[in-house]
């Protein structure tokens, strides 16, 4: 995603003074912009001979409503993962940046050190099962995470179904060209008609994986970052989220390294939540970035649609 214009000016000189009484090893004036998403803005703290590295502080996007509670929700949730036995790293040290009257400012924890997928050239052969197989182990150690604990840390419990997606299919249907928009209706009735997610087993997912969230280094995958929109729920999620930078044969090797059952049903979870992805670009790309966004997610969507149209199958993910 290119530089969100307003990004860099959210970190004022308030701000870096601010980081400057609380985070005494790290050079405030030395900040800069590392990168955002729709929610908040990422910026690169140095922290020059600190045995524990960089630093990386988040800043929330007031076009985004949610932006405050999810790195909050977040800062509870990463002590809780820095004790999970994962192979990889997640962000550690999570504080929030609060000013004087203990009002939230933005969210603190140490840089993962690496280059995202996203921004790497695509591995592969022998490094690209690898780093497959690194993945379907992180996300068999994520998933077992203990619930009740992962409560205590603030992770929600939550059908997807129910309040993540058939709102947000009503919403984009409601905008979409009349072919797009028959497809995602019977896509969604379907799933209804299936269940949808409200007895599916649930477990502690990442819920917002992509290349821009796996870091790797010289090693294959160094760690995963961003957990803001981290909670218990169906694991098929993280599943599509692989597919959001990676394709249906990596995700075959993903799951040859899983220590959960994968059945048919999560199976055809997986394909729905990635063929109906873009509707969160039709809505909450539309709230914190604007119209260019919608327009892309339509696109997307009109996509699928024609692509069902011409073959009369879904796409070809596993």
């Amino acid at each position: 995603m290119p530089p969100i214009p307003e990004a860099a000016r959210l970190l004022t000189p308030q701000i870096r003074a601010r980081l400057a009484e609380v985070l005494p090893d790290a050079d405030a004036a030395g900040a800069s912009f590392l990168g955002q998403g729709w929610g908040s803005a990422a910026f690169l703290v140095p922290a020059p001979g600190a045995p524990a590295g960089d630093w990386v502080l988040r800043l929330p996007r007031p076009q985004a409503p949610w932006a405050v509670e999810d790195l909050e929700r977040e800062v509870r949730l990463l002590p809780f993962l820095e004790r999970r036995p994962f192979e990889v790293h997640t962000p550690r040290e999570a504080r929030m940046l609060t000013d004087a009257a203990g009002a939230t400012l933005g969210a603190l924890h140490r840089l993962v050190p690496g280059t995202p997928l996203s921004e790497r050239a695509a591995p592969r052969g022998r490094v690209r099962a690898d780093l497959c197989a690194q993945i379907g182990r992180f996300l068999s150690v994520l998933h077992a995470s203990p619930h009740a604990e992962a409560k205590r840390h603030g992770a929600r419990d939550v059908d997807l179904w129910t309040t993540e997606y058939r709102g947000r299919i009503e919403e984009a249907c409601a905008v979409l060209p009349p072919g797009a928009r028959t497809w995602l209706e019977r896509e969604a009735a379907e799933f209804e008609a299936r269940g949808g997610t409200s007895d599916v087993r649930r477990a502690l997912i990442h819920s917002d994986l992509s290349g821009d969230h796996f870091i790797l280094d010289e090693s294959g995958l160094a760690g995963v970052i961003d957990f803001a929109d981290a909670r218990i729920a169906d694991p098929a999620m993280d599943f599509a989220g692989v597919l959001n930078h990676l394709g249906p044969r990596d995700l075959e090797q993903v799951w040859a390294h899983y220590d959960g059952e994968v059945d048919q049903a999560a199976r055809y979870r997986t394909r729905f939540y990635i063929r109906v992805a873009p509707i969160f670009q039709v809505v909450d790309g539309f709230i914190a970035i604007g119209p260019d966004e919608r327009r892309k997610g339509i696109r997307r969507l009109a996509a699928h649609a024609g692509h069902a149209a011409r073959t009369g199958l879904g796409d070809s993910v596993p």
